[in-house]
């Protein structure tokens, strides 16, 4: 199924219907970024209503670790979890560029004014750069996924 699910747990988050909305809001990331608070809103609608076109839903646990059951939430709260996808792109964005910024300095080999050598720190600031395709889209089905999709279809 195409469910997005509400949580921050590996089950959640690594479900397929999380991850393919996950690669959605990369997909749209250039268009949202650069929009006003109107359309960056319209955006989010937009993708919500292609998880719901491809018969997804958005889920949320309510109830215990124990017992309880996924319950459908409204479009609101459907939007809301997109623009949080949308955010937390920007956070890994503005992280990986201060990572870069911060590793500027030991590329010219300065350090407190002290020629030092740059192979390390080198190799250390360019793992950490973020590629136009991110984690998301290289994440494989986690292992026992199967029995939650199950449980969603039924």
């Amino acid at each position: 199924r195409f469910d997005v699910l509400f949580g921050r747990n590996k089950r959640c988050t690594h479900h397929p219907g999380t991850m393919r909305c996950q690669l959605l809001v990369e997909m749209h990331w250039k268009e949202y970024e650069g929009q006003n608070k109107l359309e960056r809103g319209l955006i989010a609608e937009k993708i919500v209503r292609m998880v719901h076109e491809s018969g997804g839903r958005f889920l949320k646990w309510n109830g215990n670790k124990t017992a309880g059951a996924w319950e459908e939430v409204d479009d609101n709260a459907a939007r809301a979890k997109v623009t949080h996808f949308f955010r937390g792109i920007r956070e890994r964005k503005q992280k990986s560029s201060k990572t870069q910024a911060n590793g500027s300095a030991s590329k010219r080999g300065i350090d407190n004014g002290n020629e030092t050598d740059t192979s390390e720190s080198m190799t250390s600031s360019s793992s950490t750069e973020l590629s136009s395709s991110s984690v998301f889209s290289k994440r494989m089905r986690a292992p026992g996924m199967d029995d939650i999709s199950e449980t969603l279809e039924a």
